[in-house]
């Protein structure tokens, strides 16, 4: 039995380095093979300022694309009627105003819910045998926060957190680490896609665990359990103003505990001479997908 509990501890913990190495992998790829295309900042020898694109230079003369009265126009201006242009001025071909890319500062806060994976115990039967939960008793109420400073138009930093409970608050988890986000924007550079992960600290406490020692009466204890997760999310960024935008997200959290701790065994066994009761299947692990809507001010 002993050894079966350690081949599957060891297995969990594989499957943990395989999930942070998969994340760290699918950043590596998606970062090298994006590229956005901002917008610049052109003055003219009259002073006159255009909010554009440059191109290469053709001959004397750079081809450039602009906005006029809503239609796209593109054209060319010879090198002596330039005075200066800087690239990235610009959030977008429809924004006159001068404010760089970067960097900007996210907060978003999500609510939603989400479902748990795997075995889930919900108490004791009337023969004080381990009560399985249902498919139901695995829905989860989903709330968190994501603050985000984005270093260039594509790449952002941050810190996210989010709690999420069932059975009514008898399960509850916390989850708290760094992370990266990217940003793939359309055309009119107004709403984007947005990919982000992390890694981080993930905590789990079941406050009304039912156990049974001996003859006792069945007595509620409290568990909880410490575990390094991952989260990965695929949201999409919608801009209703230009400080405030909707986001929609689907997120996947991956985490296996390594141990699950009574935090009031001392008060169930003051003197340390009795067994520790039956805990197998509370707070299994954090493996669950949410689903959320939010706000994002910016």
């Amino acid at each position: 039995m002993d050894y079966n509990n350690n081949n599957f501890s060891l297995m969990k913990k594989q499957i943990t380095r395989v999930s942070s190495l998969l994340l760290f992998l699918l950043i590596g790829v998606v970062l090298p093979c994006s590229s956005l295309k901002a917008q610049d900042l052109l003055v003219t020898i009259q002073r006159d300022t255009l909010n554009c694109k440059v191109g290469k230079m053709e001959g004397d003369f750079y081809p450039i694309k602009f906005k006029w009265d809503d239609e796209l126009m593109e054209g060319m201006i010879h090198k002596d009627s330039v005075l200066f242009y800087k690239r990235n001025m610009f959030r977008s071909i429809s924004d006159n105003r001068l404010r760089p890319w970067y960097p900007t500062a996210y907060l978003s806060l999500n609510l939603g819910g989400g479902h748990q994976f795997g075995p889930l115990r919900v108490g004791l039967t009337e023969n004080y045998t381990p009560k399985k939960g249902t498919s139901s008793d695995r829905g989860a109420l989903y709330a968190g926060a994501d603050l985000v400073v984005y270093l260039s138009a594509l790449t952002g930093y941050g810190i996210k957190y989010h709690y999420r409970r069932m059975l009514g608050g008898d399960i509850q988890e916390h989850y708290v680490g760094p992370m990266i986000s990217l940003r793939f924007w359309d055309n009119q550079r107004k709403n984007h896609w947005v990919i982000q992960g992390s890694v981080g600290y993930g905590r789990m406490a079941h406050n009304n665990a039912m156990i049974k020692r001996g003859t006792n009466d069945p007595e509620p204890i409290e568990l909880t359990a410490n575990v390094l997760a991952g989260d990965i999310g695929v949201g999409y960024n919608l801009r209703l103003s230009s400080n405030l935008s909707a986001l929609f997200k689907l997120s996947s959290t991956i985490g296996y505990t390594d141990f699950v701790r009574i935090s009031d065994y001392h008060r169930l066994n003051p003197s340390g001479t009795d067994p520790a009761p039956d805990i197998s299947g509370y707070c299994h692990n954090m493996n669950s997908i949410n689903l959320t809507v939010g706000l994002a001010v910016h």
